[in-house]
């Protein structure tokens, strides 16, 4: 028979996993009805622009979704999906849906249940002692003053970070700070630089700000200075955003000489920094922040969420002296004001050292799976920083990135290439993200690192190029 999956494809993932993703949509509609023949691998192949291997992986993923059957000498039928067969394929041991992958993939701290249950003791106490202020506030629009008070101590005397509490804004985390900072100071059209490899959430703004974004060079301690400055001189930008602190993909983090360098090439330059430092807790105390060399010229941006809890999504912007009242209707029209109950429990944990406890419980923890890592995978090249979140891993002969990412899924992982990361059109490198922090199971990451590690052993497919 003829089938038409077009209007259920969607355009992400690998193609067979599209394709069998399309097929229970069918079904799903009405489309395909119980006990229909599929066409044959070829015909379908033939229908959809793909190869025959990707339309028998499709089928395959199928049969192990419970969609269809195979019959050998019948070809593959629709099943009837009954509760029973649905319960045995969720019982099963395989990693059949995209949820059940390890995932080696996103940022994410480390998370053991001791965090879960601080963070419901801080909600409880919360519960018997916030202030009525915290429940009916609906203004100041920077933060409530007494959280403003404390958060500006703490990054001052921490951090290093300069400026007084009229300088702090509250915001609902890193990527909504730096929206608020570039904005203040870039306009549509305006051209900031950036590193060459940057946080995937900086491309995603300048689409959306419509601003250009230009990577400059960078080597294992971040932006080259010397790069910086030809690029400032060549192009005049509005802006430049860096992570000097274990810079996303790569983990490079400036040492304090470079960290003068490239302050002195802004300032010869009179340009404006936005400096993510969200990982500064990630590293011990003693490194200063970009910010601290430039503060009439610097908007510093951190964030709770890497090193506390995820769900804690406790920003701190602070902005130049003078600045506040353009940014300030920036947070009107984008959130308000940041939630103050997630702030009144940012209050407490700075308030009775919990941030910096569980700051380095986040050290030591990445600490023990970055040493695991190197276990598994110490006969492959990467750097990391020894309590990065990441392994940022060089791949061995034949292996493209994407190869990898592909076939690593088809192994139950789930990783990361250099591609999200990059601001310009040109030839990825042959590199991968590997994160650590995602399963909070040291066992099921181990097992993912195994997995991994017996891929990079591997060469690649020999028909792996055309399967999708």
């Amino acid at each position: 028979m003829t089938i038409d999956l077009t209007p259920y494809l969607t355009g992400t993932g690998p193609k067979y996993l599209a394709i069998a993703r399309a097929l229970s949509e069918a079904i799903r509609q009405g489309e395909l009805t119980p006990g229909t023949r599929l066409p044959p691998h070829r015909q379908l192949a033939e229908t959809l622009g793909v190869s025959v291997q990707t339309v028998s992986r499709a089928y395959a993923q199928a049969e192990k979704m419970g969609l269809v059957q195979a019959r050998i000498g019948s070809g593959t039928w629709i099943n009837a999906l009954d509760d029973a067969k649905e319960s045995a394929y969720l019982r099963g041991h395989e990693p059949r849906q995209e949820h059940s992958l390890i995932d080696l993939s996103i940022a994410h701290p480390v998370c053991p249940p001791g965090h879960h249950l601080r963070f419901r003791q801080a909600l409880a106490e919360l519960a018997e002692h916030a202030s009525p202020e915290v429940i009916t506030a609906n203004r100041p629009i920077a933060g409530l003053l007494h959280q403003r008070e404390r958060a500006s101590t703490w990054l001052t005397t921490r951090l290093g970070v300069p400026g007084e509490v009229d300088d702090l804004i509250l915001c609902n985390g890193a990527a909504h700070g730096l929206m608020l900072a570039i904005s203040t100071v870039v306009q549509h059209g305006d051209l900031v630089l950036t590193e060459a490899l940057t946080d995937h959430g900086l491309i995603a703004l300048s689409r959306t700000l419509g601003f250009q974004l230009r990577g400059v060079t960078i080597d294992d301690e971040g932006v080259v200075p010397e790069a910086l400055d030809v690029a400032c001189r060549r192009f005049k930008p509005r802006a430049v955003c860096l992570t000097p602190t274990q810079l996303n993909p790569t983990g490079a983090t400036m040492s304090e000489a470079r960290r003068d360098a490239v302050a002195e090439v802004l300032e010869r330059h009179g340009v404006w920094l936005i400096e993510d430092d969200v990982h500064a807790l990630l590293e011990a105390p003693g490194r200063t922040p970009l910010t601290a060399r430039l503060p009439q010229l610097g908007f510093h941006v951190t964030s709770l969420t890497k090193v506390t809890v995820p769900g804690l999504r406790a920003g701190y912007l602070t902005v130049p002296r003078g600045q506040l009242h353009h940014t300030l209707p920036r947070m009107r029209a984008t959130t308000w004001m940041a939630t103050p109950l997630v702030f009144e429990l940012a209050h407490l944990w700075l308030a009775d050292g919990s941030v910096e406890d569980l700051a380095a419980e986040q050290r030591r923890l990445l600490g023990e799976r970055q040493r695991h890592a190197t276990r598994r995978l110490g006969r492959h090249p990467f750097v990391s920083r020894p309590s990065s979140l990441h392994l940022w891993i060089t791949l061995p002969g034949a292996w493209r990135a994407e190869e990898l990412q592909q076939h690593a899924e088809q192994e139950g992982l789930a990783i990361t290439t250099a591609v999200p990361f990059m601001v310009e059109q040109t030839p990825p490198p042959r590199r991968i993200r590997v994160s650590l922090g995602a399963e909070p199971e040291i066992a099921r990451l181990d097992e993912g690192l195994a997995r991994l590690a017996g891929l990079l052993d591997e060469a690649p497919p020999p028909m792996m190029q055309i399967v999708y």
